[in-house]
């Protein structure tokens, strides 16, 4: 973060080589580097600030979330329990919550491993797109005639 403009920087440049012998009142090159620090100071609690509160949208953002999934699974469980009492039924049914976001998978989270291959059964009916040959009108000769 550039917490000092280019031209204030030239200035206390100059302040601290050429005119570092100077003093102008109470300015000089010891009070302007200290007014940057702490200028420089305000920005490093700025960032980390900025920071904080990056970190408490984003928890704030999973919280409501999971809140809503958990108000989706909440309505639908009460649908099922008003099922015989029209009043309650009608006032779940004015409640309209939002969608419920799509679970995406984190960048940090690991992809879930493929499916183990499940064992396969013969078949005790062959399937109806197998290759059995067509059944024909020509007569097969049995073995041995």
């Amino acid at each position: 973060m550039d917490t000092v403009a280019d031209p204030i920087q030239a200035l206390l440049e100059l302040f601290t080589t050429t005119l570092s012998g100077v003093r102008f009142a109470d300015l000089d090159a010891k009070a302007l580097a200290a007014l940057a620090a702490e200028a420089q100071s305000a920005a490093e609690v700025v960032a980390s600030a900025e920071a904080a509160l990056t970190a408490a949208r984003d928890t704030l953002k999973q919280r409501q979330e999971a809140l809503l999934l958990q108000a989706h699974r909440a309505i639908a469980y009460a649908r099922v329990f008003a099922e015989n009492d029209q009043a309650l039924a009608e006032r779940i049914d004015a409640i309209a919550l939002p969608k419920a976001p799509r679970r995406t998978r984190a960048p940090s989270e690991p992809m879930a491993p493929p499916p183990a291959p499940q064992a396969t059964r013969p078949r005790k009916h062959p399937s109806k797109a197998s290759s059995a040959p067509e059944p024909t009108s020509e007569r097969v000769a049995a073995p041995g005639e």
